[in-house]
């Protein structure tokens, strides 16, 4: 498989010596849906508009569709950009707002017109066609954006935080619309989002950075599962990973918890953690790895714990349960139809699922 993208150690270094991209490398596949994410002033934004020809390139090399376009014009790198700002003109319609990118390249009026249908035809637009931007809903403006990128028949779509100026509920419609057009297209998209739900949902693979730096890629599954770093961990997912601090055992046999708890160590982790004999760790669990009911007790009996309620929020499919194990906070998420009311519940983890972290490296123990 080809890749239409490829950044080999690219650097962005601002005139007030700011460094706000170390080092990213990355080959995006054609058809693969890449999400970067992370914090604002991560880097995400810059390291798209380096992409798009919007900001100069410091050091490092760039390629789309095989040719180097370090400094090559926006419009002679064959991609389209979806802005978070919708960024339509106003004074035109629907239709004229989609045709206007192919008009000033001098496109024969006859393919604008089959490109705009064909676009407004994926993008449920037709009946809005000579609508104003100001007439429409905000998914409309926004279907308007994705449209006028789709009409460039684009080797790369790139988009910046295009769902975030819309409501909850819309956002979900429209991450739903985004993943079925980019089956459609079979294009390559390349997609900035703080959210860390739109690129679990929506990535073949997610790029977190943070400060500059990328910190992990991977496919949402693996980066769920096997995070690289404690800030990946805590950045993917809902609700976070929680952590506590504690020190294995002398005989790696036991993570003795901060908290004078003993949770027993599988023998894989018995065996990953060799090396760690009295040092400090860092534990680390998904709530969904946190049980309370009475056959996980039964099963984990070397992992069990009381935990502290200190509140609770009813989802409806499950409860979150706020709580402490010692000083350290924890959140399980407990798959009861019951609201959940007792100050102090025996529960377990599934030690099969812990990770642990080095405390000076901040990477996970593999």
């Amino acid at each position: 498989m080809s890749a239409d993208v490829v950044l080999t150690d690219v650097n962005k270094v601002y005139p007030n010596g700011f460094h706000a991209v170390y080092d990213f490398n990355i080959e995006i596949q054609k058809g693969e849906f890449i999400v970067l994410c992370g914090p604002s002033g991560c880097g995400k934004s810059t390291t798209l508009r380096m992409i798009a020809g919007l900001e100069e390139i410091s050091s490092g090399t760039l390629e789309i569709n095989g040719k180097k376009v370090n400094n090559a014009a926006p419009k002679d790198r064959d991609i389209a950009m979806v802005f978070q700002n919708y960024a339509l003109y106003a004074h035109m319609t629907v239709y004229h707002n989609m045709a206007f990118s192919l008009t000033i390249r001098k496109y024969d009026p006859v393919e604008i017109h089959a490109r705009v249908m064909k676009a407004a035809e994926i993008l449920g637009l037709v009946p809005y066609l000579n609508r104003k931007p100001k007439q429409l809903s905000g998914g409309q403006r926004q279907r308007v954006a994705v449209g006028r990128a789709i009409v460039r028949d684009p080797v790369v779509f790139l988009l910046d935080e295009p769902l975030s100026n819309l409501d909850a509920k819309l956002r979900g419609s429209m991450r739903k619309e985004l993943m079925q057009l980019h089956e459609r297209l079979n294009a390559t998209f390349v997609y900035v989002t703080h959210d860390q739900i739109e690129a679990l949902t929506l990535a073949s693979r997610i790029v977190v950075m943070k400060d500059g730096y990328v910190q992990q890629i991977a496919t949402p599954k693996e980066m769920f599962d096997k995070p690289e770093n404690l800030f990946v961990a805590g950045f993917i997912g809902t609700p976070p990973m929680n952590f506590a601090n504690g020190v294995i055992d002398d005989n790696v046999e036991y993570f003795e918890h901060i908290s004078g708890i003993k949770l027993k160590l599988s023998e894989h982790q018995q065996e990953i953690l060799g090396n760690y004999a009295g040092k400090p760790v860092i534990m680390a669990s998904r709530a969904e790895y946190i049980f309370v009911d009475d056959a996980s007790l039964a099963k984990n009996p070397n992992s069990t714990f009381d935990l502290k309620v200190d509140y609770t929020e009813f989802l409806g499919a499950y409860n979150l349960v706020y709580g402490t194990i010692g000083e350290e906070n924890v959140i399980a998420k407990v798959y009861s139809r019951d609201e959940i009311k007792a100050d102090t519940l025996k529960a377990c983890f599934d030690m099969e699922k812990i990770h642990f972290f080095d405390v000076e490296t901040t990477k996970r123990i593999r």
